[in-house]
């Protein structure tokens, strides 16, 4: 999987403490049932990622995560840790934006046609709303500022059972066109 494949999941799916969001994310997660299946495509192959939350007695939950995907022992020795306790946004240039972080930037919750200046000069535009996998989400497109080659586009559901966002696609411009790097996109979304 090489640095892309690393970067996009290393990218989206890091180890950290939850409790510092004061919305979105898990620290706002309503409970019960959550199973959240992705397809990842980076340049060095195909990948599925899952997420199920099973809740047992008292505020105690079962977690499984799962990436499944073809890779070389080499490769697999890239990946570290993928539970998904804090996604981030992972740019070329090794810029790394913690998830949370950048909702917490925008300074409550985020809303359609609308641009945030996050730190850094960092700009996430929100479009309209997209349903992605039966999710409805705000899509938005993040840049740098010194670095207008490349982006993110980032789907975000405003409601909180919806703890992680449905489309992460890192682009790249190449010409006139916008080339997907990586893409990390919802297939399955179940709660009750």
């Amino acid at each position: 999987m090489k640095c892309g494949a690393a970067a996009a999941i290393l990218g989206v799916l890091l180890v950290a403490q939850l409790g510092f969001a004061q919305w979105g994310g898990l620290a706002a997660y309503p409970g019960g049932y959550l199973f959240m299946s992705y397809k990842i495509i980076t340049p060095e192959g195909e990948y599925t990622y899952t997420l199920e939350l099973t809740p047992k007695e008292g505020e105690t939950y079962t977690v499984r995560t799962e990436v499944v995907g073809d890779t070389t022992l080499e490769e697999l020795g890239d990946i570290g840790l993928f539970f998904t306790w804090q996604p981030s946004v992972w740019f070329a240039q090794a810029c790394w934006l913690p998830y949370y972080f950048m909702i917490l930037s925008m300074g409550g919750p985020l809303e359609p046609n609308h641009t945030y200046v996050l730190f850094g000069g960092i700009s996430f535009v929100t479009d309209d709303y997209v349903t992605i996998s039966g999710v409805r989400a705000i899509q938005g497109i993040l840049t740098l500022p010194d670095n207008p080659d490349e982006r993110v586009v980032l789907a975000i559901a405003p409601d909180p059972a919806v703890p992680y966002p449905v489309l992460i696609r890192q682009e790249q411009r190449e010409g006139e066109a916008w080339v997907p790097r990586y893409e990390m996109v919802l297939l399955e979304y179940v709660h009750r």
